[in-house]
């Protein structure tokens, strides 16, 4: 009977199980090089889970810089347009008011001489009666045309206090010094406004009454 051949001391130590063992892993990890130059690391290496990179070049973050300061400015431009387009037509309807007063009030007062011119000549012609009737009767027509513009007629009475805002002092004579002694001319108000003042002789008090006697 043939001897079977003594196993080599390192067949000796294996076990049946451990005759195909695994390849086993390699102990350094594993390392990818990225070759582009975008986004990647210093060393060559792609850190993983890294933020994206800003892929716009720094010329177009300039521009869009540029674009946006310029919206800016023009949007603070329209704002100063706007502004000064509305105080523009505040001014306008201003100046429009005022100008259409005054002509309102120039037609006004052109319209009371007139009908003061109608009261003397109705005065005059008081012998003749058909046509003192006739001026009057066109006299009243203009004070109601007046009254339909808020034109009230004032007339200050003798005794009254002298009022320079709504009177003008046109004549001296004997009286209550400070006082009104006789109404020239009635004045007229346009609402809140004076139209016209009225026109009236102020006293001079009783020296100058005593002088004008003597």
């Amino acid at each position: 009977m043939k001897a079977e051949p003594c196993p080599s001391p390192e067949r000796a130590t294996e076990t049946p199980g451990e005759r195909d063992p695994a390849p086993r892993a390699h102990k350094n990890p594993v390392s990818v090089v990225d070759r582009r130059r975008v986004g990647r690391e210093e060393d060559g290496t792609v850190e993983v889970g890294a933020a994206e990179p800003n892929l716009k070049p720094t010329y177009v973050e300039e521009l869009e810089g540029r674009v946006a300061r310029a919206e800016a400015r023009l949007k603070e431009r329209l704002a100063e347009l706007e502004e000064e387009a509305r105080r523009s037509r505040e001014r306008v309807a201003l100046d429009l008011e005022r100008r259409f007063a005054d002509r309102e009030k120039a037609t006004l007062l052109d319209i009371l001489d007139i009908m003061d011119d109608l009261d003397r000549a109705a005065a005059l012609a008081a012998d003749t009666p058909s046509v003192a009737k006739g001026l009057s009767l066109v006299s009243s027509r203009f004070a109601q045309f007046l009254e339909r513009r808020s034109c009230i007629r004032f007339s200050p009475a003798c005794g009254d206090a002298f009022d320079p805002t709504i009177m003008e002092a046109v004549a001296l004579q004997p009286g209550e010094k400070g006082k009104v002694a006789g109404l020239l001319q009635a004045g007229y108000r346009q609402g809140d406004s004076l139209l016209r003042p009225a026109k009236v002789a102020v006293g001079t008090g009783p020296q100058d009454a005593a002088t004008g006697e003597g």
